[in-house]
């Protein structure tokens, strides 16, 4: 999509594309303010039962209100074209700053993990919403050097959508996504997420993805069957302590894993004062 018309916004130009959604920067008229609009692809619904899903997991990502999460402004359909108005983020995302700096000190790690754990723990209390597809490009640095979260609700949106088949783009990220997500086991709660920050806490610590370099299909069934590799064999030095924390998130078996984002903060809290993670039990 190259040219974009809304009524109400001046599009300022393009700063996003991808295979479900193009996001624009754009002068919201009305109120003199900077936005960014997401526009999904015009091929993901045609059902008008669509319509009134895409309002609802709007509404409910619109009634969240806080520093770690970028807040949804407006969603309307115009032309058949979905649009989520939300807030403009000056700044990069988390992926590319691992793509520009290929590696990030455990600091920088326990950091961008704090931040994020206590936005989704917020979400979760609020309105019950998960992401499921936390990964670094959904992870904004803004200038200021704030972590937030954005898409928040989006990838439940779409995932209910009539005309969407079961493709990388609509499912998740594989490399990022929970074994209970792949094989279809509900019901999904935090600990999904917490799966795909694992896998965005490997990548930051390791400079490369969970299984890098397999095809999509390969991942998928590596994420059910196959062996996390340690992140001590891709990165001499790390601390043992930040290696079990990535394991512990990365557990196959949810069960294992830390229950909520409260005991996510809690073991970031014990990393920081140079202890170990608590044990999964």
């Amino acid at each position: 999509m190259d040219q974009l018309s809304l009524p109400g916004f001046e599009l300022l130009g393009k700063i996003g594309q991808g295979g479900m959604a193009t996001v624009w920067k754009a002068r919201q008229l009305s109120l003199d303010r900077l936005v960014a609009i997401k526009v999904l692809s015009p091929r993901l619904a045609s059902d008008p039962a669509d319509v009134e899903r895409f309002h609802a997991e709007c509404r409910s990502a619109a009634m969240l209100k806080h520093p770690g999460i970028v807040q949804v402004y407006d969603a309307m359909v115009h032309k058949g074209l979905y649009c989520l108005i939300m807030e403009y983020v000056a700044g990069e995302s988390l992926g590319s700053r691992i793509r520009r700096k290929k590696r990030m000190t455990e600091d920088e790690v326990l950091f961008v993990l704090e931040h994020v754990a206590q936005a989704l723990a917020y979400a979760w209390k609020t309105t019950g919403l998960i992401h499921c597809d936390i990964k670094p490009d959904n992870i904004l640095i803004d200038s200021d050097g704030s972590i937030k979260i954005t898409d928040l609700g989006l990838a439940t949106t779409l995932g209910g959508m009539s005309l969407i088949t079961q493709t990388e783009e609509i499912m998740g990220t594989p490399q990022y996504m929970s074994p209970e997500q792949i094989s279809g086991a509900p019901p999904l709660d935090t600990r999904t997420d917490i799966y795909s920050m694992g896998a965005t806490v490997y990548q930051m610590l390791t400079g490369t993805m969970l299984f890098e370099g397999a095809a999509d299909d390969a991942v998928l069934d590596l994420q059910l069957k196959g062996h996390v590799p340690d992140a001590m064999d891709a990165v001499p030095g790390l601390s043992s302590r930040m290696a079990w924390m990535t394991e512990k998130m990365l557990a196959r078996k949810r069960e294992f894993r830390h229950a909520d984002w409260s005991a996510v903060t809690a073991d970031v809290e014990r990393l920081m004062r140079h202890g170990f993670p608590a044990p999964p039990f």
